[in-house]
């Protein structure tokens, strides 16, 4: 069983979640690349020193605040662009694409990826 991701924040308590209303699912995915993304975006919040909006509640759900995650991409574009290292770029190329994927779900609306980071774009289409 994978994790399932939704829009909005993390219920707080128990009785927060209990009553609740089912969001749809925005993403649904294995253990492993649930897992890998998770703590892929934990490592990039640390370095930028900024929240992502993705929660991973420790059981099978994540909450994504597509209001941070947007904000938490444009910090990351920036830092990309006055980044020199390459093997960054690289290694942060496939978990901002998800995190764009999972944005546009989220939110409903695509973020454009600005000038400088065309790279980000090879590849987004293959996300689903």
């Amino acid at each position: 069983m994978g994790k399932l991701f939704y829009a909005g924040t993390a219920p707080s308590t128990a009785e927060e979640y209990r009553d609740r209303p089912h969001a749809p699912t925005i993403w649904e995915r294995g253990q492993d690349t649930s897992a890998m993304f998770c703590a892929q975006i934990t490592a990039l919040e640390k370095l930028l020193g900024k929240p992502s909006g993705v929660r991973d509640t420790g059981m099978d759900e994540v909450y994504v605040d597509p209001q941070a995650l947007r904000a938490f991409l444009m910090a990351a574009f920036d830092f990309l662009r006055r980044s020199g290292s390459l093997p960054l770029r690289r290694m942060l190329i496939g978990v901002l694409q998800t995190a764009l994927f999972l944005n546009a779900r989220a939110g409903g609306e695509p973020l454009p990826v600005p000038p400088g980071c065309e790279d980000i774009r090879q590849g987004l289409e293959d996300i689903e």
